[in-house]
């Protein structure tokens, strides 16, 4: 199959760059040659990808701060969690280049643990850099410092490896798998005898 094409079913294209006119399957996932539909199909553009990863990460790091502060802080049920809008930018560039990440991956036939290895260095870089800077701004929202032993800076905790290495593993199949086989379906309908 093709870059940048994504199935149904395995067998018929639904979704290919430049938003070319693609054979629209039947309700079995096969197309018929005696009714064919053109449907034109674009793919998902890289800005709403970022907002799409963005958000998610970010509700996802607010609810993870919540649990955290019960189990392990407070024991507080109100579960407040907290974020920073940082965030949104930071995890929305940082799923960006692990959505790249994720494809070269695939050309490589990597396995699965060295995807998350890999996936687990670049988050710890990008938030290594991310917060390097916002440090110079005294705008950082995470210090790691107080809470970790094995941290760079305050920027990143070793003790996050787990975390970075199965949730980016997730946030893979959950996220940046169905995001980037989505695709709009347009208007126009045309009936091709």
């Amino acid at each position: 199959m093709a870059a940048g094409v994504a199935s149904f079913n395995g067998s018929v294209p639904l979704c290919q760059c430049g938003g070319a006119s693609l054979d629209m399957p039947d309700g079995n996932g096969s197309v018929s040659t005696s009714s064919k539909k053109k449907i034109g199909y674009s793919r998902v553009q890289w800005p709403y990808r970022v907002a799409f990863y963005a958000i998610n990460a970010f509700y996802v790091e607010v609810f993870w701060t919540a649990l955290w502060d019960y189990f392990l802080v407070s024991g507080d049920l109100k579960l407040v969690g907290y974020s920073s809008v940082w965030s949104l930018v930071i995890y929305g560039l940082a799923f960006l280049c692990i959505e790249r990440l994720y494809f070269v991956f695939l050309e490589m036939n990597m396995g699965l643990i060295m995807r998350g290895v890999g996936y687990m260095v670049l988050s710890f870089a990008v938030e290594l850099a991310f917060g390097l800077v916002l440090q110079q701004f005294d705008a950082n929202s995470w210090d790691y410092s107080q809470q970790f032993t094995y941290h760079l800076f305050g920027c990143i905790a070793l003790e996050y490896a787990p975390l970075w290495f199965f949730g980016s593993l997730l946030f893979e199949r959950l996220a940046i798998e169905p995001c980037t086989r989505a695709a709009f379906q347009s208007h126009k309908h045309s009936h091709v005898e």
